[in-house]
């Protein structure tokens, strides 16, 4: 047993090592007397020598087990002592640092067994860090050096935990050196300890947090305790402060109301409080200074209250200056309480009520006036209260008999009511809402007047143009052609002078109504394309079309519009080079650019664009350059529709027009024919309209283009024609308004009817029509039809058929 050899150390340096000694020189004594009785002659004397050296070897023997008895006992209890110490760890090293022994309370403690301890360096208690840094070696030369080491430090178990114990290190003496470790567990001591101190940390940061200084007293006044807040104020730390009376800290206490009562609070143990205010050189401090008795002596908490002190103040001063201008205002004021007691009554009302304030105030507002009982100026006052919103309401006062305007504001103290006479601005309101009622019907009328007037003055020119076209392969000779070519010319001229003429009266009456929606860009593209590269070809010009997968949340019809009136403008204003048709994403919105290489803009005339009629560098009023209406049209939809035009122009390099608009969610749209077919193939169209002059002049356009043409000036001739044919049409073609108020959009509906199979798709429609307003777009939208505004070329209907019809 290893606890055996802490015994024997022990042994052999008292009673029992003389006692060994003795019997060793006796058995060699006996041992060279033995040798000389078997080669001598025996006598008296040497068997009596004999005799004696016995007697004293079984004595010394006697005394040897007596020690060995004593040993073993002692040696018991030593190991019942260590098995029974199983709150410490108990362990002995050799010399080397290597575990001879490993008492029970090590393997509670540390986790190895003795058979698996033994012989282990006693690294194994420490972690790898300080193992390479040497520190088990340090330890035992230490030990060696003082005697004695004592300390706390962490240890690592077998199972990788960490023990916090407290460590004594003692050198052994004797034949068997070494070193005995007794280790004391503490790690729930060292936990509780850390508990506590944590707690104090955070007690300590709590009231290092408050917005308070605080200053803790024992009873005999002293300073035991200080938060940061309090150094803070008296600009000394806590080690300074420990153990100073309150008034040797602040001298300015003695003999003052603070001091008598922090004495106060002492002694009969009731919390007081005072605000104090402080003058120094320039400044001033309030203080709001408060003693609660605690168990140690007096707790002197310290608010700053300077800013809610000169809130205060200046409060007062807000207060007097509001009743200054409560009393100088315009408006009668007055002011009620919850109970709706006055509490306040202005100048102006006591004149206009003809009664004293200081016979109202402190009265309730009903017991002054009973005729507002019931009325719909209190019922106000009751509402704002009730729902805590401000009101504003013109009524007839039932007190003063006039038409009053309340302004009602509810607080935290009750209502504050402003109302004014306004009988004046009643009738003068009346007259005025009389006469806006003249002027809607003026502009009633007015709509209606442009509306007809677009509608008949579009149709003869529609047919102007058809006929146009249809004459071009009858006319013989250059002569006949020169003169065709300039009557298209003329006809081209006065049908943009009308659709800008029209388009500027429909925007300045207000009649445009913009009907915003997600457009995608592309099919608009594709559209301007289409009609614009054939014009820009002829001119010897490039027209270049970006592709753009973006869409915009805007009016179709008026963003075409003013894409239309820009790329008509590069054109007029472009000789040789290019125009460029772009869009690109700039955050939130999208941007339209039309850029051209053309003539430029000189700087002072950068504003003077927009204007009605203006041209830059056409004083001849060349009718090839337009009407100079075109701009001004992009300004007054760019305002229609909040879409902000900038334009930027380097005179004899070119111009740029950009048009913002909100950027809108990426739909798909299906694809539409980039070019519209003029070859009919045999395909039948049905042509409605009541002009008798335009259906001539589409029946004429159709049959050239190769269709068969069905024409009807009402839905029913057309009807009764498609009954005698029995042919299913390809096409129907539609005049919007027809007579006896019938619309083009019924007509289609009608003969779509006939044909109604749910196999197959509806019969394709178009509207044709002299009607620029949003009814009309949004009667042709509900049924599904295209539709083309009058007066339209024949290039500018075949593109919209190819549209319609698309690959069929």
């Amino acid at each position: 047993m290893e606890g055996g050899r802490v015994g024997h150390a022990q042994s052999t340096s008292g009673p029992d090592a003389k006692l060994l000694a003795r019997l060793a020189e006796l058995e060699r004594e006996n041992a060279r007397l033995q040798i000389a009785l078997s080669t001598a002659c025996t006598g008296c004397d040497d068997l009596l020598t004999v005799t004696a050296l016995n007697e004293d070897l079984r004595t010394a023997f006697t005394a040897l087990e007596r020690s060995r008895a004593a040993h073993a006992d002692s040696e018991r209890r030593l190991r019942a002592i260590l098995d029974s110490a199983t709150g410490h760890a108990i362990l002995t090293l050799s010399p080397a640092g290597r575990v001879t022994s490993w008492n029970p309370g090590a393997v509670r403690i540390l986790g190895w067994t003795e058979e698996e301890a033994r012989g282990q360096p006693v690294d194994i208690l420490f972690p790898p860090e300080e193992v390479a840094a040497g520190v088990p070696d340090a330890l035992r030369v230490r030990a060696l050096a003082e005697g004695r080491v004592q300390e706390e430090r962490a240890f690592r178990r077998r199972d990788g935990a960490a023990v916090w114990g407290a460590l004594t290190i003692l050198p052994l003496q004797g034949d068997e050196e070494g070193f005995l470790w007794i280790l004391h567990d503490r790690s729930d001591e060292r936990r509780m300890e850390e508990a506590i101190a944590d707690a104090r940390r955070r007690a300590t940061d709590i009231l290092d947090s408050i917005d308070e200084a605080l200053v803790a007293l024992d009873c005999d006044y002293r300073v035991i305790y200080q938060n940061r807040r309090a150094e803070q104020l008296d600009h000394q730390p806590l080690s300074a402060m420990r153990g100073r009376r309150l008034w040797e800290v602040w001298p300015q206490f003695v003999g003052s109301d603070l001091e008598a009562l922090c004495r106060k609070t002492m002694t009969e143990r009731q919390p007081t409080s005072i605000e104090k205010r402080f003058d120094g050189e320039g400044t001033t401090l309030w203080l709001e200074i408060r003693y609660l008795p605690t168990a140690e002596g007096v707790g002197c908490f310290f608010r700053d209250i300077t800013t809610r002190k000169r809130a205060e103040e200046e409060a007062r001063a807000s207060h007097e200056r509001a009743v200054k201008i409560l009393e100088s205002i315009s408006d009668a004021f007055y002011a009620v309480d919850h109970d709706w007691r006055f509490t306040y009554i202005n100048r102006k009302a006591e004149q206009l009520w003809g009664r004293s304030r200081d016979t109202l105030l402190g009265r309730c507002l009903w017991e002054v006036f009973p005729q507002a009982v019931g009325s719909e100026s209190l019922e106000a006052q009751k509402q704002a209260a009730r729902e805590g919103r401000e009101m504003t309401i013109e009524v007839m006062s039932p007190v003063l008999g006039d038409w009053v305007e309340v302004n009602i504001f509810p607080s935290t103290d009750g209502l504050s009511v402003y109302f004014r006479d306004i009988t004046a601005r009643r009738q003068a309101q009346q007259a005025l809402l009389q006469a806006k009622e003249s002027a809607e019907a003026a502009d009633l009328a007015k709509g209606k007047f442009l509306a007809a007037a677009s509608h008949d003055l579009r149709q003869p020119l529609q047919a102007l143009l058809l006929f146009v076209d249809v004459l071009k392969p009858y006319v013989q000779g250059s002569q006949g052609a020169n003169a065709l070519m300039h009557l298209g010319r003329g006809l081209d001229a006065l049908k943009e002078l009308l659709d800008s003429l029209l388009d500027m009266s429909r925007l300045d009456a207000g009649v445009v109504q913009p009907n915003i929606e997600t457009v995608p860009v592309a099919p608009l593209f594709e559209h301007i394309a289409a009609s614009y590269r054939p014009v820009a070809a002829a001119k010897g010009l490039e027209l270049h079309v970006s592709s753009c997968s973006a869409a915009a949340r805007t009016d179709r019809t008026l963003l075409t519009r003013m894409v239309r009136n820009l790329v008509e403008n590069a054109l007029r204003y472009t000789e040789s080079g290019r125009i460029d048709i772009e869009c690109r994403r700039a955050g939130a919105r999208l941007l339209i650019e039309v850029r051209d290489t053309g003539i430029g803009i000189p700087p002072d005339h950068l504003e003077r664009i927009w204007e009605e009629f203006h041209q830059v560098g056409n004083p001849e009023r060349d009718r090839n350059r337009g009407l100079g209406l075109g701009l001004a049209i992009v300004r007054r939809l760019s305002q229609l529709l909040n879409h902000p035009v900038d334009v930027q122009s380097t005179p004899g390099q070119g111009t740029s027009f950009v048009i913002a608009l909100p950027l809108g969610r990426t739909i798909e749209a299906p694809a539409t024919a980039a070019e519209a077919a003029t070859t009919g193939r045999g395909r039948f169209a049905v042509v409605v309209d009541d002009d008798a002059i335009v259906l001539l002049g589409l029946e004429t356009i159709f049959r050239e283009w190769g269709y068969e043409v069905l024409v009807a000036g009402s839905a029913q001739k057309a009807v009764e024609g498609l009954s005698r044919m029995g042919r299913r049409p390809d096409l129907i073609v539609a005049d919007y308004r027809l007579r006896e108020g019938q619309f083009g959009t019924d007509a289609v509906a009608r003969i779509r009817a006939l044909y109604g199979d749910p196999g197959k798709p509806p019969v394709p429609g178009l509207i044709l029509t002299g009607e620029t307003g949003p009814d009309c777009e949004r009667d042709a939208a509900a049924h599904g039809l295209g539709i083309i505004h009058k007066p339209v070329t024949p290039r500018q209907l075949s593109h919209a058929l190819g549209e319609l019809l698309g690959g069929t």
